[in-house]
């Protein structure tokens, strides 16, 4: 009994120890990680491995990038053919993964180019498949997989910006369409980035029109329209700052706003926002400790057929002015 209570008090220590280096002002402004047209669209952050995990348009791969900018390939899957959102569930070791093919990747194929949508499940370990979810089979269409959000008992929340649906996975894998709307089509990209609030709703982005959603979880049908003073044109990803404060990744105005509440996301100001030079084409974004991290995703290169050198690409922190 003393050496299981001196175990559970070094792991503690052990955490606690992480928990303050990943809040630390000593984190690098900027992560530089080097992988020739790889085109990354996600990224999340694992506490258990302190390693940022990206994705990857061109090639459909998973990698780790350490805070060095050390890049390796962690999953390397012949099902992912353009890997676009990914989220880490640290708490049941798990790494899920939107794979689609808007048309851009080495694995682009005519029979899956705008029609695939699934979700892949991993072992955050070992990277190893635990479960591949098709998605596209529920409704026929266009699709495209784009952001995953969690909700508190680990039920994956799926957005297609090519359908205006969100679809639900549980824990067991079963998947059914969550919502479908016609307020959510449009041309282009429609549905995008999506998170889950504790209080039991989901707050989603709408890309081509730049508005937020509020979508109750035990009654999807009732979501309404966030007010704003602000559309975010390009809106893609979202992530917590707090309960009351939303960071939106924009990439067509190339700006990370922070938003905040005082109705419980009926509507929303904004308080700072983030629109320095560095920023092409941001997509997506994570939390270290109390800093944000977003992905500059460089996706315009990708869809421009740009002649520029795509070969580095960077995690920036966030520095609100």
């Amino acid at each position: 009994m003393i050496f299981q209570n001196i175990f559970k008090m070094i792991i503690s220590i052990v955490f606690v120890g992480m928990f303050l280096i990943s809040c630390s002002s000593e984190l690098p402004k900027e992560i530089t990680f080097n992988k020739n047209r790889l085109f990354p669209e996600g990224v999340d952050y694992s506490y258990k491995s302190n390693l940022f995990y990206v994705s990857s348009l061109a090639e459909g791969k998973i990698g780790r990038v350490d805070m060095k900018g050390q890049y390796e390939v962690f999953i390397d899957d012949p099902k992912l053919v353009s890997a676009i959102g990914l989220r880490v569930d640290d708490k049941r070791n798990r790494l899920l993964v939107c794979n689609s093919d808007p048309g851009v990747s080495f694995k682009t194929r005519k029979k899956t180019q705008r029609k695939l949508a699934g979700l892949g499940i991993y072992d955050l370990s070992t990277g190893k498949l635990i479960r591949y979810v098709n998605l596209g089979r529920l409704k026929k269409g266009y699709h495209f997989a784009n952001d995953i959000a969690l909700d508190d008992n680990g039920n994956a929340y799926v957005t297609d910006s090519f359908s205006p649906i969100i679809y639900k996975v549980d824990v067991a894998g079963n998947a059914s369409i969550f919502l479908r709307n016609r307020k959510f089509k449009g041309s282009g990209f429609n549905l995008n980035g999506i998170v889950y609030h504790p209080n039991g709703y989901l707050i989603v982005a709408k890309m081509n029109s730049g508005e937020l959603y509020k979508v109750p979880v035990n009654n999807p049908k009732s979501f309404k329209k966030i007010k704003s003073p602000v559309k975010f044109s390009g809106a893609d990803g979202l992530l917590w700052a707090d309960k009351d404060q939303l960071v939106v990744i924009t990439n067509q105005l190339n700006t990370i706003f922070l938003v905040s509440t005082t109705d419980d996301w009926k509507s929303t100001k904004v308080l700072k926002n983030d629109s320095r030079k560095i920023w092409e084409f941001p997509t997506t974004g994570t939390r270290v400790g109390k800093n944000i991290y977003v992905l500059n995703a460089m996706l315009n290169r990708l869809f421009g057929k740009s002649e520029k050198p795509s070969q580095n690409f960077t995690i920036e922190k966030v520095m609100f002015q």
